[in-house]
């Protein structure tokens, strides 16, 4: 039988994940988006903060998942285009695309200026291809540490 008030519940939240989608959810924009090429790179969305001492620093993985969204969906032009209702199926694979991304981190405790430490992303690959995304080759990425006092 029907449930009508599960049906409502269940517009509700596919509603709320599109608005959260389309309004953006991450770190503030650090890149110009590039769509020419296809291929969304995970890592050039990451930047590394560093701080406290030196010999006692500590590392944070920031991810601007605003602009490696709008890159997948192929720009902002395009995320205007979609209508909220039509394009749920669409936008939900994005979504289950990005939200299988995990990131790593060698080292993020007791560093020095000077060190490196080396971010890895790993995602769900059948999510990437049902959303039609490529996020490329590139697995990891290094970053030097500067700025501790």
């Amino acid at each position: 039988m029907f449930n009508h008030r599960k049906f409502i519940l269940k517009i509700t939240a596919a509603a709320m994940t599109v608005t959260l989608f389309m309004t953006g959810c991450g770190a503030g924009k650090n890149q110009k988006i590039d769509t020419a090429d296809g291929v969304t790179n995970i890592l050039d969305y990451v930047t590394v903060d560093f701080s406290g001492k030196n010999g006692e620093g500590t590392a944070f993985v920031n991810v601007d998942y605003d602009g490696m969204e709008t890159e997948m969906v192929g720009g902002e032009k395009k995320i205007k285009e979609m209508d909220e209702v039509e394009d749920l199926t669409e936008l939900t694979k994005y979504i289950n695309a990005v939200s299988s991304i995990s990131f790593s981190i060698d080292k993020n405790k007791e560093l020095s200026n000077g060190d490196q430490v080396i971010v890895s992303v790993s995602y769900d690959n059948s999510a990437a291809q049902a959303a039609g995304v490529n996020f490329g080759d590139q697995s990891s990425k290094t970053f030097e540490v500067k700025g501790l006092k």
